[in-house]
């Protein structure tokens, strides 16, 4: 991959709308919705019997970009364990086009770093979205973030809490249960930020079709760390780019602070003081990286 960090090139990515390539309804959608990136999936939509069939028609998809609208288009391949798994990797290493390879339910940086083996047999370099979805996996984590290749993190966490026999949602079912999710929930967000890795949640929750559950639910998201929301629903598409954002009003703030630290800087101070309150170099870099992520939506990256 080039030296451009994974946070750096998908911080501005806020909504992902997983398509499942071989319902032609919400195929047919993907070049109006309202979506930073395409997520294309070979996993949990397609059935055993149907696994050969959504390869081939996501291998042609990538041979026709136009349908993805210039967005960033991810594919979530069969984990190495299954019997699909491998012919993915080995299919999508040929295949053209700039996507990144999404990598469900990894338990170690051994297993990221086989699947990256697989995927350098091509000619271009392919990055990985690791899904963190088992309890080996949280273990794992500093590993798996650092190993080669790997450009972001999501947490799976229905997934994990089958893995660990906990309880996924509080009783009001619009957000994690606290004492089983907090602690792989806050891990993933400070690996990705320690890595310099995009991270993304989801907007899954019991009531998906209860929209201001949805809202609550996709804001702790941004509030724990996370750079982006894996969207299960294009309804849900609105709600994720607006609170996957900064507000307006922060980013007022943070264009003050910024501007106030320059010109400090410039006049040769250490420090700014902006309504009594003194500006120091820390507090630029989070309002700069804040005022980043308000800048209009590249989707095709840097």
């Amino acid at each position: 991959m080039s030296a451009v960090s994974g946070r750096e090139r998908f911080e501005r990515m806020r909504s992902v709308l997983e398509v499942p390539i071989l319902n032609e309804k919400f195929w047919s959608k993907v070049p109006a919705v309202a979506a930073d990136a395409i997520m294309v999936d070979l996993e949990d939509s397609a059935t055993p019997a149907d696994k050969e069939r959504a390869r081939e028609r996501v291998l042609a998809a990538l041979e026709a970009p136009a349908h993805f609208g210039g967005r960033h288009v991810i594919v979530r391949v069969n984990n190495l364990d299954t019997p699909w798994g491998r012919d993915d990797l080995a299919e999508l290493a040929g295949s053209p086009g700039d996507f990144l390879v999404c990598y469900p339910k990894a338990q170690s940086a051994a297993e990221i770093a086989e699947a990256m083996s697989i995927l350098n047999r091509g000619t271009a370099a392919r990055g990985l979205h690791v899904m963190i979805e088992t309890a080996r996996a949280v273990r794992s984590l500093d590993q798996i973030a650092g190993a080669d290749g790997v450009q972001g993190l999501h947490f799976g966490y229905v997934d994990y809490a089958a893995d660990v026999g906990s309880k996924v949602f509080d009783d009001d079912g619009a957000d994690l249960y606290g004492p089983a999710n907090h602690y792989a929930r806050s891990a993933i967000a400070v690996a990705a930020a320690a890595h310099g890795l995009f991270a993304t949640g989801g907007s899954l929750i019991p009531d998906y079709r209860d929209l201001a559950k949805v809202e609550r639910f996709v804001r702790t998201w941004a509030d724990v760390g996370y750079t982006g929301c894996i969207a299960v629903s294009p309804a849900h598409l609105q709600i994720i780019n607006a609170r996957m954002a900064p507000a307006p009003e922060d980013v007022r703030a943070a264009r003050e602070v910024c501007d106030a630290y320059q010109q400090a800087v410039e006049r040769g101070e250490p420090a700014a003081v902006l309504n009594g309150r003194a500006i120091t170099l820390p507090d630029y870099r989070v309002a700069s990286r804040l005022v980043a992520r308000a800048l209009p939506v590249d989707a095709k990256g840097a």
